[in-house]
């Protein structure tokens, strides 16, 4: 090589291959009935494969074109190869699997020191302040003119919600009430979970299957039928 071709040589500029827009765009030209991912995959790997190769010096690119077909061949091994063989295989061989073994179940828990890690874990909290406001029956008598024979009554016929605050007191919920009474369908529901305190809970949360509307507001608007055959598929799954 002579001194002026190699000052030739050295001085090329540098080749820029298109941008991957670019090529996914002529891609969706050539191509349109294939879908903007099928164009958008392969535009992005042949702009891949440009940048390496504009950045090669042209004797390495012309030893690649005179060996296309190794090339190609090289493509189809890399693609056909399974991803989990992706780390070379000596290196598998040289790092044996850890062998571990885990503690365990444990010994089975008596109920009673079950129910003293309950405690020990739980979070002490206030009725009210997941249930709303709350009364007992003096006050439903004072405030809301429900006899307390009326509220034992409905109690034992379940068409009430009663939580069991401390050993046998009960604070009933006062957004059950309407105009002196339980809400219509309440003690459906009720029967429908097996659980008062379950069932409170769950009238309070606002339900995907009713529109993201809590079940108590359906109730009060009305709407019986609905809630109480959510409450069985919820429930029951029936």
């Amino acid at each position: 090589m002579t001194a002026a071709h190699a000052r030739r040589s050295t001085t090329q500029p540098k080749m820029a291959s298109p941008a991957a827009a670019d090529l996914i765009g002529m891609f969706e030209k050539r191509n349109p009935t294939s879908s903007r991912a099928q164009v958008t995959e392969v535009g992005k790997l042949v702009a891949e494969f440009s940048a390496t190769a504009a950045k090669l010096s042209p004797e390495a690119r012309r030893r690649l074109i005179a060996r296309k077909a190794q090339f190609k061949k090289l493509i189809a091994d890399i693609v056909a190869e399974p991803e989990e063989a992706a780390a070379p295989v000596a290196l598998v061989a040289k790092t044996p699997p850890e062998v571990s073994q885990g503690a365990g179940v444990g010994q089975p828990l008596t109920a009673e020191e079950g129910r003293a890690r309950l405690a020990a874990y739980a979070t002490p909290a206030k009725v009210e302040d997941w249930a709303g406001p709350v009364a007992g029956p003096t006050e439903l008598e004072k405030d809301f003119g429900v006899a307390r024979s009326t509220l034992h009554a409905w109690q034992k016929q379940g068409a009430v919600v009663g939580l069991l605050v401390g050993v046998r007191k009960h604070a009933f919920p006062t957004e059950q009430f309407v105009d002196g009474r339980p809400v219509a369908g309440l003690g459906a529901v009720v029967e429908a979970v097996g659980d008062p305190r379950t069932a409170w809970l769950w009238l309070r949360e606002p339900n995907p299957g009713l529109s993201g509307v809590a079940p108590l507001t359906r109730l009060k608007a009305g709407s019986i039928d609905p809630v109480v055959a959510m409450a069985r598929a919820d429930f029951l799954g029936a």
